[in-house]
């Protein structure tokens, strides 16, 4: 794989506006030097941006705590970049972000396959020690706005998936056919991730301190592999991502611009079935197909009992 142009690094956030400040920089690279890695940002504008909507309509217990997790969340995916493009200055980055930055330089794998790597990365990783470090000893007490974040970002899939299917005829035409099916697709798998992380986080905070640093390195490592699996999926999934390949638009950075484009459109919360639509999919085939490939990857690689932090809190 080419190796990609270099992304200047990334002051950590101290708000939810910076955060989106640094998001518009990360996008704005990506158009210019034709980088994949700006799919998952424009995606994580959008997320951020309903956040924000979320915070301001008081729908959290505790809004200055979600402020902060969003921050805090954010800048272990900055932190990523930094440490995947500048390691000299930064150190490594985990492996789990590492397979999915280093994917960006490949051509083979559609949209949602580098949305859901980065998604691996950043929610199965990286979201359950945010939770824990937010949550300061108190898990239990996170709980209802731990839920209440997933399911804004639940409520973003169908705009998500709208952007995707402007720049990929084949999945405009399959979502157009199977009515929602490929939306819950999306999200039965960021679901079982989602479930998954917190988990992670209770795990981690009925551990001392010291012990965390191998569990997140065991957790990372375990990660990666589920990964590898998302770009290297068996039949049926790797056929259905090579006919959509055939018909998906490849003009990256026109791509990143449609995708921004909806990001950065004035935020429209969810109707209330869509909020719970995270958790009550009405589209059960693909959901089942989307559990059928992950859960049996958990279990394959003893996510019974995964681990994981990354080695910087």
């Amino acid at each position: 794989m080419p190796k990609q142009p270099t992304l200047e690094p990334l002051t950590p956030a101290k708000s939810i506006p910076e955060v989106i400040g640094s998001i518009d920089k990360i996008i704005a690279w990506s158009i210019a030097n034709s980088s994949r890695v700006g799919y998952f940002a424009a995606l994580y504008k959008r997320i951020t941006l309903a956040v924000q909507k979320a915070i301001a309509d008081k729908d959290f217990q505790d809004g200055a705590r979600m402020e902060k997790f969003d921050v805090t969340f954010a800048n272990r995916y900055f932190d990523a970049l930094n440490r995947y493009f500048h390691p000299r200055d930064f150190g490594q980055p985990t492996k789990t972000w590492q397979l999915s930055l280093k994917q960006a330089s490949n051509g083979e794998p559609i949209i949602v396959q580098h949305l859901l790597g980065a998604c691996n990365a950043h929610i199965a990783l990286d979201l359950g020690i945010t939770a824990d470090e937010i949550a300061v000893a108190n898990l239990p007490g996170l709980e209802k706005d731990f839920n209440t974040i997933n399911e804004v970002l639940a409520s973003q899939t169908s705009d998500v998936v709208k952007s995707i299917d402007r720049v990929s005829r084949v999945l405009a035409d399959v979502n157009a056919v199977l009515q929602n099916y490929e939306i819950d697709l999306i999200d039965g798998s960021l679901k079982i991730l989602r479930d998954n992380a917190w988990e992670f986080a209770k795990r981690l905070s009925d551990e001392p301190e010291h012990a965390q640093t191998r569990t997140i390195a065991d957790r990372d490592h375990e990660m990666a592999q589920l990964g590898q699996l998302i770009y290297r999926p068996g039949i049926p999934m790797a056929a259905i991502f090579d006919a959509v390949a055939e018909g998906e638009q490849r003009d990256i950075a026109k791509n990143i611009q449609v995708l921004d484009e909806i990001a950065s459109a004035p935020y429209k919360p969810a109707t209330r079935p869509w909020l719970c639509g995270f958790l009550q999919s009405t589209c059960r085939e693909l959901r089942g197909l989307a559990s059928a490939a992950l859960e049996p990857a958990f279990a394959a690689i003893g996510m019974g009992n995964a681990s994981g932090r990354t080695n910087h809190r």
